[in-house]
């Protein structure tokens, strides 16, 4: 009789909170939620343009692509000045804001291997993505050990480098593939990019060497 009792309350008892989460996500409005701000909007409007970027660069429509980059990279700035100086900043634009930009400068260093004649030489790209991939598991790894993984000068640097890189490399194939001033110009980029690139890595990598090490 004692089990059966136990067994009709759980049951009360589930239904109950069962009904209660229901109720919650039936009334719950995504656009009211904090985490779709303003600030994470533009985020997610950014990963709209890198995949319009995508296929104008695939396409060979260098002009339009530049400028869908220039776009992304506006916002790109814009969203994390609006998270800082209105207090908007969420876990989903710590998880989201660095995600999209892996995407559209990793995407975009990729294809521009075939589209450059050979100017982006492929090995810079691996240096460049595996960089990305490592910081970001670093930056996962820190956070979970309760260590702040925020961006710092060098990897601004390192943003802006990459991105002026893409837009010149761009602006060349559209217009001035011809120029060997302007190719002479993306190479030495390429090698400050890529220098920025290491640079930035290991700091992050001695950043986050307190964690890594902790066991």
């Amino acid at each position: 009789m004692l089990s059966l009792t136990i067994a009709f309350v759980y049951q009360l008892y589930k239904s109950k909170t069962n009904d209660r989460n229901e109720a919650q996500l039936s009334t719950f409005d995504i656009s009211k939620s904090i985490a779709f701000n303003l600030p994470n909007r533009l985020t997610l409007s950014r990963l709209l343009l890198a995949i319009v970027f995508f296929a104008l660069l695939s396409y060979r429509c260098y002009t339009i692509a530049l400028i869908a980059y220039s776009i992304a990279w506006v916002t790109d700035w814009l969203d994390g000045y609006l998270a800082r100086k209105k207090g908007l900043m969420t876990d989903f634009g710590r998880i989201a804001d660095p995600f999209v930009d892996k995407i559209i400068v990793c995407g975009g260093f990729i294809l521009m291997i075939q589209h450059t004649d050979n100017i982006v030489p492929a090995w810079m790209v691996v240096v460049i993505v595996a960089r990305e991939f490592l910081i970001s598991s670093l930056r996962s790894y820190s956070e979970s050990k309760g260590i702040e993984f925020g961006a710092n000068m060098w990897g601004k640097a390192k943003m802006f480098t990459q991105s002026s890189t893409i837009c010149l490399t761009l602006f060349f194939s559209a217009y001035f593939k011809d120029l060997m001033a302007f190719k002479i110009g993306i190479i030495f980029m390429l090698w400050v990019t890529v220098i920025i690139t290491l640079v930035s890595g290991i700091k992050y990598m001695v950043k986050a060497g307190p964690a890594i090490l902790m066991k």
